[in-house]
Parts: structure tokens; sequence; C-alpha cells
């Protein structure tokens, strides 16, 4: 594989691991940044065909690609179904408070 196709996918499995390490912290405005940036660098790589004999070493980038971007969205979906439970819990004591002072006047 050529230097500067390597690096590109070094540089997009980097990117990855960072929007990873972001997701960890609930930072998910930072992810949607490095998303955004790994999307022109992945458009960047692979403008042009992929040699055959680089074929084998490219897949393995992918793959590694694609198990960041899985765990990442198994983050969000983590943080997703939490947000909807605490704005789940918030309305049900806005309610339990709403009836309770309704009671008391």
């Amino acid at each position: 594989m050529d230097a500067q196709r390597s690096k590109q996918l070094q540089d997009i499995i980097q990117l990855s691991r960072q929007m990873l390490s972001q997701a960890r912290e609930n930072e998910w405005q930072r992810v949607t940044e490095l998303e955004a940036q790994r999307r022109e660098m992945v458009l960047a790589c692979f403008q042009q065909t992929t040699p055959e004999q680089d074929s084998p070493a490219v897949a393995t980038a992918i793959r590694d690609i694609l198990h960041l971007n899985q765990e990442v969205a198994e983050l969000g979906r983590r943080y997703r179904d939490q947000l909807g439970s605490e704005i789940h819990t918030h309305n049900v004591g806005r309610a339990a408070s709403a009836a309770y002072l309704s009671c008391t006047r």
C-alpha cells in the first residue's frame, strides 16, 4: 500500500479512537465534530480505487474503523436510553408535584 493511503487509514482509525474516547466521556458534541472530520477524511481516502494487492490491508483497516464505530454507536444508544429515562422520571416528578399542589389548595 502506498504511504499516503496508509497514513490516511491510520489517521481515520486514530480519529475513530478519539470519537470513542469522547463518547465514553459523554462529549457528544465533540463526537459529532470528529465524525464530520472523519467523513471528509474517508471521502478523500477512497476517491481512488484500491489496487487489488492492497485490498487485504484496506479491508483490515475498514474492519477496525467499523468496530470502533459500533462501540461509539452502542454508547450513543445507552446515553439516549439514559436520557429518556431521566426525562420520564422528571416528567413523573412534575406531574406528582402538580397533583400535590392541586390537592393542597
